[in-house]
C-alpha cells in the first residue's frame, strides 16, 4: 500500500535530533511512494522558554521534502488553522512526533479534528520522551490529552513504552527502535577528521556530545578522567551547546586541574561539522544520569564508533546485543574503568558495525512500522 501521509513536529528550519527524526522518516515514506507532507512550527518554544541561542538551523532545507510552517506552539488559532489545512489534505495516515507535555496542548487539538473529520485516517503518535527530564505539575494530564487522541502509540525504547502503558493501561502502544541517523555523510579517516578539527594526532580523543544538561551526567564525566589510569595520551571534546550554567563545568575543571585536557566547543555543531568530531573520536561517551533512549548512539554507529553509556534507561539494549561498547554505572569510577579498558585494547568490542547497521536502517523501520500497525491491511 501506499498513499498519502501527513506528519506534525519539528522540520527545517529547525534544528535537533527530533527534526532529524521527523525529516528521515518522511523521506524514508516517500522513498517507498508515498505522498509527504510535513507541518511544522511558525513558533516553537517562546523565546523566553527556549534556554539555547537560536532555535533555527543555518543550514539548507532538506531536498525533495514538502514543508509547510504554521504551527504557533502557543496560539490556539494557529493549531485550528493547521487542524483545517491536514483534513483538506485527506491523508491516510498522520504521525505526529511528541517529546514534552508542552506540546500536548497544540498536537492534542490538531489531532482531535482530524479524528473527528476524517474518522478513517489513522493517526500514529511517535513518542521520543513521554515523562519529561524536569517534571512539572499538569504533566500526566498532558500527556493523557494527546495520547487519547490518537490511534496508536509508537515508542523507540521499552523504557519509554513502560512509560506509556502504566498511564494508558488500556492504549495501543508499540515499540520499535530508533534507526541509525546516516543523513551526515559518510565517515571520514580519523587523521582527515583530526586534520580539518586542527587537533594533535598524538592524542586519543574521547566525546561528549549534544546539548548539556544536567541529567547528562557530564559533571560525571570529568571527574571519570582525574580516575583514569591509562598510559595512553587522550583528551576529552566536549562538543554542544550548554543550556545550564557553564561555569560549574569550569569551576569542577580547574578544581581537578584538567584544562589541558579538555577540549570544549560551546555551540551547535550543524550537520556538515557532525562527521569531523565523531570520526576524531575513539569512543562517544555517555554518562547519563537519566535517559531513555538517545540520537547520540545511532550516529556514533552510523561512523562505526564503539560507545560507552551509563546503565540506564534503554541506553545498553543496542550494545549488550553487538557488543559494540561497553555499559558503566552513573558515577566516575566505573565510567574511569570503562574509559581504560577501551583506550588501552582490553575491552571486548567488535568493530564490524554493518549487521547493526542493516538492522536498525530507515528501511527497516519503515517496513516495521507498515507491517505491526497493518497499514498494508488498510484501504487506500
Amino acid at each position: 500500500m501506499s498513499g498519502k501521509v501527513i506528519f506534525i513536529g519539528p522540520a527545517y528550519p529547525y534544528r535537533g535530533g527530533i527534526a532529524a527524526f521527523n525529516e528521515n522518516l518522511a523521506t524514508i515514506f516517500q522513498k517507498n511512494g508515498w505522498q509527504c507532507k510535513i507541518f511544522t512550527f511558525t513558533q516553537q518554544y517562546p523565546n523566553f522558554l527556549f534556554p539555547g541561542k537560536t532555535q533555527l538551523t543555518t543550514e539548507d532545507a532538506p531536498p525533495n521534502l514538502s514543508i509547510t510552517r504554521g504551527i504557533y506552539s502557543t496560539n490556539p488559532l494557529s493549531w485550528l488553522k493547521i487542524s483545517k489545512a491536514i483534513v483538506e489534505e485527506k491523508p491516510d495516515v498522520v504521525i505526529t512526533q511528541y517529546w514534552m507535555p508542552f506540546m500536548a496542548p497544540a498536537f492534542g487539538t490538531i489531532l482531535r479534528r482530524v479524528k473527528k473529520e476524517l474518522p478513517d485516517t489513522l493517526c500514529v503518535t511517535v513518542v521520543h520522551n513521554f515523562k519529561p527530564h524536569e517534571s512539572r505539575i499538569g504533566d500526566k494530564q498532558l500527556n493523557n490529552f494527546i495520547a487519547n487522541r490518537t490511534d496508536h502509540i509508537v515508542c523507540l525504547s521499552k523504557n519509554v513504552a513502560k512509560e506509556v502503558t502504566a498511564n494508558n493501561p488500556d492504549h495501543s502502544v508499540y515499540t520499535f527502535f530508533h534507526p541509525i541517523y546516516d543523513h551526515y555523510g559518510e565517515p571520514l579517516d580519523r587523521e582527515d577528521a583530526i586534520r580539518q578539527l586542527g587537533l594533535d594526532a598524538d592524542y586519543k580523543y574521547l566525546l561528549f556530545f549534544g546539548l548539556i544538561r544536567s541529567y547528562k551526567g557530564l559533571d560525571n564525566l570529568i571527574k571519570a578522567l582525574s580516575l583514569t589510569k591509562t598510559t595512553e595520551k587522550y583528551k576529552l571534546l566536549i562538543v554542544g551547546e550548554f543550556y545550564e550554567d557553564e561555569s560549574k563545568y569550569n569551576d569542577l575543571i580547574d578544581k581537578l586541574d584538567l584544562g589541558d585536557q579538555i577540549i570544549k566547543v560551546n555551540k551547535y555543531i550543524p550537520n556538515e561539522d557532525v562527521p569531523k568530531y565523531f570520526c576524531a573520536a575513539s569512543a562517544i561517551v555517555l554518562p547519563y544520569r537519566t535517559a531513555t533512549q538517545s540520537g547520540v548512539v545511532p550516529i556514533a554507529l552510523h561512523f562505526n564508533r564503539n560507545v560507552i553509556v551509563t546503565r540506564v534507561g534503554s541506553l545498553t539494549e543496542l550494545l549488550e546485543r553487538h557488543q559494540i561498547g561497553l555499559v558503566a554505572e552513573s558515577n566516575p569510577y566505573s565510567l574511569a574503568e570503562k574509559i581504560d579498558a577501551l583506550l588501552d585494547g582490553n575491552a571486548e568490542v567488535h568493530e564490524n558495525f554493518n549487521p547493526i547497521k542493516q538492522e536498525l536502517s530507515w528501511q527497516s523501520f519503515f517496513d516495521t512500522f507498515i507491517a505491526e500497525l497493518k497499514i498494508d491491511n488498510r484501504d487506500s
